[in-house]
């Protein structure tokens, strides 16, 4: 299991309800998931494609939104 830092994201806007967000929701979304640390069940060696579907999974099941771009580094604990 591998520890990583999220420190930017941005959400699908194409996401349904999405559009009812007002510009600072959003902006407070984003800034909730920054710096947010998540423990991955994959290895990156393993396919870094599934690697990272599994970080966007681990947004996506804490805010409810889907993920369209997202920057993470690994870290150690």
């Amino acid at each position: 299991m591998l520890t990583v830092q999220v420190y930017d994201v941005k959400f699908d806007t194409t996401d349904d309800g999405f559009d009812d967000l007002t510009p600072q929701e959003i902006q407070e979304l984003e800034e909730e998931v920054e710096g947010q640390i998540y423990e991955i069940d994959a290895d990156p060696e393993d396919g870094l494609d599934e690697f990272e579907y599994e970080i966007c999974e681990e947004i996506t099941s804490q805010t409810g939104w889907l993920v369209s771009h997202f920057n993470y580094r690994h870290i150690l604990v």
